[in-house]
């Protein structure tokens, strides 16, 4: 469910940003994921297993669940992952997991989703739900993404790379997208903070 921001105290920086050709901060950083690593080995569906906590750490930061939607900027109670999958043709295509903030009953739904998109049985669900999109480039590392983007869709994005191994260690490079009317670079600081502390509580 979305609501309507009536007063919205950032409407002159908003404004500022989003009169831009592109009002987008992009970061891309390092995050540890050893611990999600160590925990898939044996429960599997690492794809959804980092969307979900990814989604999680979002969700505790207000500013990533603004939106922008025919001229009024709106506040989103959660946001729920939209994940990018590959299909047996080589085309790709999308599906949402409503977010639940119980991990198993989370994983349960994403798996059966996933099998309706592959089995091409699933269908999207007209719900008012908040998104953030997910994609995963697991084929090469990159120090730097930008996804193709449209300046009047505000919806963050991320995008993690190819797990690079040091030590006993495991790390993504993580592309954090946001426009920057809603999201300062401290909220980012604050998204990485809580990714970083949900992962550190992962036990395999």
């Amino acid at each position: 469910m979305k609501t309507k921001v009536e007063n919205f105290k950032r409407k002159e920086i908003f404004n500022l940003f989003d009169s831009r050709m592109n009002p987008f901060s992009i970061i891309t950083t390092k995050i540890d994921v050893t611990n999600i690593y160590n925990f898939c080995k044996e429960r599997k569906n690492i794809y959804g297993t980092i969307g979900f906590f990814l989604t999680k750490s979002m969700n505790k930061v207000e500013q990533f669940k603004y939106i922008k939607k025919d001229g009024e900027i709106y506040i989103y109670d959660y946001l729920s992952p939209s994940y990018v999958e590959t299909l047996d043709d080589g085309t790709i295509g999308f599906f949402l997991v409503p977010f639940v903030d119980d991990y198993d009953e989370f994983i349960e739904n994403y798996k059966t989703i996933k099998q309706q998109f592959l089995t091409n049985t699933y269908v999207f669900k007209e719900e008012d739900l908040g998104e953030v999109w997910l994609s995963c480039l697991p084929w090469f590392n990159f120090t730097a993404a930008i996804p193709p983007f449209d300046k009047d869709v505000t919806t963050p994005q991320l995008i993690w790379d190819k797990f690079s191994f040091e030590n006993d260690r495991v790390y993504v490079n993580l592309m954090i997208m946001a426009h920057h009317g809603f999201v300062d670079g401290s909220h980012i600081g604050k998204l990485i903070e809580n990714i970083n502390e949900e992962i550190s509580k992962i036990k395999a």
